[in-house]
């Protein structure tokens, strides 16, 4: 007992030393970072690169970070990286076109997003600026302030950026072959978040790492024939499992296409679906309930991680401690 504790008390340090760490880096860095802004501001570099973090969802909320200090500098963007296992651009999973033009109105006509091999072919390096922008934390603090004050901006960028993402024309076929089932259900039992589970600590009725059989007997509680289902891993045995409680199921993915594309093709299957149950630590569940319930008019969106049930949120997807996402309704501006 006393070595567990000493473990956990352990680990605890460690986060806090990867955080002190990565504050005291981005402060070093913004003299730095400032003279290189002069430096650009002067040279009338005019793209901004920016790097974005974590899986496809944390990247996309980098993104709306982005989009947003481009708007505010009258920037545009170089279209960023995306991809888990293999370097993969934005174009190669969304249609940059449409971005543009949906996103050209909030940036005065123009595209915000330039094309790499734009970028390459017309020989725009000297137009390029690197300045090192946090984009996760300038994101962090977005979705505290509205934490916060309990509001979500309809005319914001995360929603415009929202509004704006459209698979390449490949991909929306899959999308239309997986609408079939009544409900659809993210199972988070990937191994990163097995590890993430570990460090995490949360309250005493949240679930964060759920046995996949226990989120089975939940939905053979309320009588579940057929569902959607979405994990990054082990598709087979959560199959296995739903069969063997007489629920039909189906999944998607794809070992060709690179994992990110699997999640974006999942992301917009679980937004286009009649029912959406997934859980409110993730950023993948929350981002698929905020374009379900605001831009898609459709509440039905559940939870299970609290309580050992399934519950509707009424959050919009702002919140990831589960209580808040059941019981905190934002008002929307």
């Amino acid at each position: 007992m006393h070595l567990k504790a000493f473990c956990r008390k352990n680990q605890v340090l460690k986060n806090k030393s990867m955080k002190l760490k990565n504050i005291v880096k981005y402060k070093l860095l913004a003299p730095v970072n400032r003279l290189l802004s002069l430096k650009y501001d002067l040279e009338k570099r005019s793209i901004l690169e920016v790097q974005l973090q974590g899986g496809l969802c944390n990247k996309l909320l980098c993104l709306f970070a982005a989009c947003e200090i481009a708007q505010k500098n009258n920037f545009q963007i170089v279209e960023p990286e995306f991809g888990w296992r293999k370097k993969i651009l934005f174009s190669d999973i969304y249609d940059i076109d449409f971005f543009n033009q949906s996103m050209s109105e909030h940036f005065g006509g123009r595209n915000i997003m330039v094309t790499a091999a734009t970028i390459r072919n017309e020989n725009l390096k000297k137009k390029v600026r690197y300045d090192k922008f946090c984009l996760w934390e300038h994101s962090g603090k977005s979705l505290s302030h509205l934490r916060r004050h309990k509001v979500i901006y309809s005319n914001s960028m995360m929603i415009h950026v929202l509004k704006s993402l459209k698979l390449r024309k490949e991909f929306n076929a899959i999308v239309d072959n997986h609408l079939n089932a009544p409900i659809a259900v993210q199972f988070r039992i990937e191994t990163d978040w097995v590890k993430y589970s570990k460090r995490k600590k949360v309250g005493t009725n949240e679930t964060l790492l759920i046995d996949p059989q226990q989120l089975v007997e939940m939905l053979k509680d309320i009588h579940m024939k057929e569902v959607f289902f979405t994990t990054g891993e082990d598709q087979l045995l959560v199959q296995t499992m739903l069969e063997k409680s007489n629920i039909k199921s189906s999944y998607f993915y794809d070992s060709h296409l690179e994992y990110e594309i699997n999640a974006a093709i999942n992301f917009e299957i679980l937004s286009q679906s009649q029912t959406f149950i997934g859980l409110s630590r993730s950023s993948f569940s929350n981002l698929i309930s905020l374009k379900r319930h605001l831009i898609l008019n459709n509440p039905e969106n559940y939870i299970y991680n609290y309580d050992n049930k399934i519950s509707k949120r009424v959050d919009y997807g702002l919140y990831t401690s589960p209580h808040d996402s059941i019981t905190i309704s934002p008002k929307i501006i």
